[in-house]
């Protein structure tokens, strides 16, 4: 048993020292891209590159809140196709973040793991670009979980959210949305009916049981009309989306002025 603890051990401080090595390489890109050093779209590539393995190991290490913060860069950097200096500020956000908690050697506690997520940058739209509304104001204090298998899909709510002024999050499988759940406490979830695994009407049911989201907005977007048989005994709380052409954003409009 010793020797396992051991191996462990030398396990999770090899992957310290990459991850800093990483963060180390990360900031460089930004300034280096930010500066005119490098171009930005092999600059970018290679930032969602180190991020993306950030994100995958982080967990296996006990770092989940690690990974957590990785995944929300990849977020981030998704639409991103230059870094001026507020972006390369707004990504060292982030990679602060990752070294202060990588150096500490443990991964907070979920109060903590929630404050540090909801303290990230987002793309939602400031209140003092869409004049201050009270919407806006409201909306920017919200974040919602988007669970989605597509990219097409995730981008075209993300969009609409955002617009809003909503700060947005995004799974790809009910595993990774249960964690999200968990780490994040998000104030509403959208998931779409297919995904791979855990279909998302059962993913939907299952958040829809959980003392954590009693007092939260759920919605399934769906080609099913509510009275499909797939549909039978779904929660009251559980608002349906229809993914049918145009009847997705009049459904997605007021499933948004709920949350106003």
């Amino acid at each position: 048993m010793g020797n396992a603890d051991a191996v462990v051990a030398g396990l999770k401080q090899d992957f310290i020292e990459d991850t800093l090595e990483r963060i180390d390489r990360i900031e460089t890109t930004i300034d280096r891209v930010a500066g005119g050093m490098d171009e930005p779209e092999p600059g970018i590539a290679e930032l969602r590159r180190e991020a993306h393995t950030v994100k995958g190991l982080a967990g296996s290490f006990g770092f989940p809140l690690v990974g957590a913060i990785a995944h929300r860069l990849e977020d981030y950097i998704a639409d991103l196709s230059e870094i001026d200096d507020l972006e390369a500020a707004s990504l060292v956000d982030f990679t602060s973040w990752i070294r202060e908690i990588i150096e500490s050697g443990t991964n907070p506690q979920a109060e903590e793991e929630t404050r540090i997520l909801r303290s990230l940058p987002t793309r939602s739209v400031k209140a003092d670009e869409k004049n201050k509304t009270s919407d806006v104001a409201v909306a920017q204090n919200k974040e919602v979980l988007l669970v989605t298998a597509t990219a097409v899909q995730g981008h075209f709510l993300q969009r609409e959210l955002r617009e809003k002024g909503f700060r947005t999050i995004t799974a790809r499988s009910a595993v990774e949305a249960f964690e999200t759940v968990v780490q994040s406490r998000p104030d509403a979830v959208i998931t779409a009916a297919v995904l791979d695994g855990l279909s998302g009407i059962e993913l939907i049911r299952a958040l829809a049981a959980m003392k954590t989201l009693a007092d939260k907005k759920l919605g399934l977007l769906t080609s099913f009309d509510a009275s499909h048989p797939d549909l039978e005994g779904l929660p009251q709380n559980v608002a349906i989306i229809s993914n049918r052409g145009k009847q997705t954003a009049e459904h997605l409009a007021k499933f948004i002025e709920t949350m106003l």
